[in-house]
């Protein structure tokens, strides 16, 4: 008895203690792991779910309000160096074309490292300010309800690809997507006023 309160219990009793202990430290990690994730998983899909909500209804209610300008409002510029409105719609197509590449891209492997753009080079180039309005309306409407599509079937667990463009910092895929829903607004808000 004496020897128990010096020596502590038999052998056999430590091993099952220290098991016992590590067999609770590492279900307790687990549990914790696992509560990040599905925590991580349900926020990073509801702001998803609420950027694509949000996109899907500043498509539906811009069209309409884009086809009431006129092709001579669309053509029309507020000042010799400032794009017209075509202009700025054809920027917005130009800038569906290329994040189209980079939710496709960054979603078949884990980073991309794909050039910027020269957005003013761009506009120029492919001549917007000569083309009908009703066309480019009608062109960025349907890459718009195609890169919709896109975004809505990016898997949770592809939002964390790492995309280098140009000379910027890298900036995960969920950035890119919620990035580009709030430049089209801005673009867009250059329309209407």
């Amino acid at each position: 008895m004496c020897w128990t309160l010096f020596l502590g219990p038999p052998a056999g009793n430590e091993v099952k203690i220290i098991v016992f202990l590590i067999a609770l430290f590492s279900a307790v990690w687990i549990f914790v792991v696992l509560f990040r994730t599905i925590r991580r998983r349900l926020i990073e899909g509801a702001l998803m779910k609420e950027t694509i909500n949000e996109y899907r209804s500043l498509i539906a209610q811009a069209v309409p309000r884009l086809l009431a300008i006129s092709d001579e409002q669309g053509g029309s510029r507020p000042t010799a160096d400032k794009w017209s409105k075509k202009e700025i719609l054809g920027h917005l197509i130009d800038s569906a074309t290329n994040n189209h590449q980079r939710y496709v891209r960054a979603q078949l492997s884990g980073e991309i490292k794909l050039p910027g753009y020269d957005q003013d080079a761009w506009v120029k180039t492919q001549g917007y300010q000569t083309r009908s309005w009703e066309e480019l309306v009608q062109l960025w409407k349907a890459f718009n309800l195609h890169l919709l599509h896109v975004m809505e079937a990016i898997p949770v667990e592809k939002l964390k690809s790492m995309c280098f463009i140009g000379d910027d910092p890298p900036v995960t895929l969920e950035f890119l997507v919620q990035d580009y829903v709030r430049h089209v607004k801005h673009h867009l808000d250059q329309i209407f006023t």
